[in-house]
C-alpha cells in the first residue's frame, strides 16, 4: 500500500502555520505589555496598600505556648498569636515585649520571631524573656506594631527595664 504524503499547502500545514502564528502572538502580547488580548492574570496586593500604624500603637496578644528548651543550646521562650490586624505591621527582631499590669508596664523580653498571616491578619510572636520573669500561659502581653526609630530601645540590665509611656 503506497502511502499518502500531506502536500506542503494541505489544511493541516496551514492549521499548523497558525497555530504558531496564534502563539507567537500571544507571546508578543505578554512580553510588550499590551493587555487588551490578555486578561487580567495579576491582582493588586490588597496588604501592601495597608497604612502603616502610628508610633506607639499597642498590639495585644496572648501568650500560648512556653519552652525552656527544643534543642541543646536553646533558651526559654514563649510564643503568642491574635489576630484582628487593619495595618502593615512594622515588627523587628529584637523589638521589646512588654506586660502591662493595672498601671504598671514592664518590659519582658525581646522578640524572636514573628510571622505575618496576611490572610487571617494575624501576628504570631516569639520572644525570649528576661531573667526571672514569670510568664505563663495565658498572659496578655504586647509589642509595639511601628516602634519609634529615634527613641532607642529598652535595654536589660540595673536601671533600664523602663518600657516606653504606656499607651
Amino acid at each position: 500500500m503506497a502511502r499518502s504524503r500531506v502536500a506542503p499547502h494541505s489544511l493541516c500545514s496551514r492549521l499548523a502555520g497558525l497555530q504558531w502564528l496564534l502563539l507567537t502572538s500571544l507571546l508578543a502580547c505578554a512580553i510588550s505589555g499590551w493587555r487588551p488580548c490578555l486578561p487580567e492574570a495579576v491582582a493588586a496586593d490588597a496588604q501592601a496598600s495597608l497604612p502603616l500604624p502610628a508610633h506607639g500603637t499597642p498590639f495585644y496578644f496572648e501568650v500560648i505556648e512556653s519552652h525552656d528548651a527544643r534543642y541543646p543550646g536553646d533558651t526559654p521562650a514563649h510564643k503568642g498569636k491574635d489576630g484582628g490586624l487593619s495595618v502593615r505591621p512594622n515588627v523587628a527582631l529584637g523589638d521589646a515585649v512588654y506586660r502591662t499590669v493595672d498601671t504598671s508596664t514592664e518590659f519582658i523580653g525581646k522578640v524572636t520571631s514573628v510571622a505575618w498571616d496576611r490572610v487571617s491578619g494575624s501576628l504570631t510572636v516569639e520572644f525570649d524573656p528576661v531573667p526571672v520573669q514569670r510568664i505563663a500561659v495565658g498572659d496578655e502581653v504586647w509589642i509595639d506594631l511601628n516602634p519609634d526609630p529615634a527613641k532607642p530601645r529598652t535595654t536589660v540590665g540595673p536601671g533600664k527595664n523602663t518600657p516606653p509611656a504606656a499607651p
